[in-house]
């Protein structure tokens, strides 16, 4: 979110080989597993090579052998600049899948049809570097329930944790995503993780006996 990450990025990458000790920077031109190697051997590039984020982010540098030496002594200058590089937000650059705010993480999830609005066919990501995706997806599903409900977060607060309509919301998010129960009884104030798992199973068994009809059409009405 916004064009100056572009640039800090390609430089993260660029010293990529650098803080691995494989090279310095001044070696970093012969280093030939890297994008850096061909920014010093233009025509050798693939067309769809573009240097003008990491370039410009530099100092608004152009990509000439003037340009191509600035941008070597910047990369001295940077990987020796701790302070620079935090303000680059390099630390987090090196986990996580996004960087910006809710709101545009959220964006990004919904034009990739990963939060389209009656579907389920979202990408179920693992890892602890992805969970801030995965939530994002809980988040909007749960969301889209509440508002179905006519629920809010008064609601979720002063109803019973084993309230029924908290319940058909635990079962669709344990049958349609990947949230766990500490995640979804925090957000619906269901108490215990386990219970849980304990109040969606005993409505599957009741199901099994006598089809709340209800249920089925607040089922409906999400899918």
């Amino acid at each position: 979110e916004g064009d100056s990450y572009l640039g800090a990025l390609q430089h993260y990458v660029h010293l990529n080989p650098v803080r691995a000790g494989m090279c310095t920077v001044d070696e970093l031109k012969e280093y030939r597993w890297s994008s850096y190697w061909y920014l010093w051997n233009p025509r050798k590039r693939p067309e769809f090579m573009d240097f003008s984020g990491a370039l410009e982010h530099a100092g608004g540098l152009k990509d000439t052998p003037a340009g191509r030496r600035e941008y070597r002594e910047y990369l001295v200058w940077l990987s020796a600049n701790g302070a620079a590089q935090k303000e680059m937000a390099f630390e987090k650059m090196c986990r996580g899948w996004a960087l910006g705010t809710k709101s545009f993480k959220q964006g990004l999830l919904e034009s990739e049809g990963l939060l389209k609005e009656g579907s389920f066919e979202g990408l179920r990501r693992e890892g602890k570097e992805l969970h801030e995706a995965n939530e994002l997806q809980w988040e909007n599903l749960l969301e889209r329930m509440l508002s179905t409900l006519q629920k809010n977060d008064s609601a979720i607060l002063s109803e019973k944790k084993s309230a029924q309509w908290k319940v058909w919301v635990a079962d669709v998010l344990k049958r349609h995503t990947a949230a766990t129960n500490v995640w979804i009884a925090s957000k619906l104030n269901m108490g215990a993780p386990q219970s849980v798992s304990i109040l969606t199973s005993r409505l599957k068994q009741q199901q099994k006996q006598r089809k709340d009809i209800a249920y089925y059409e607040f089922i409906q009405n999400i899918t």
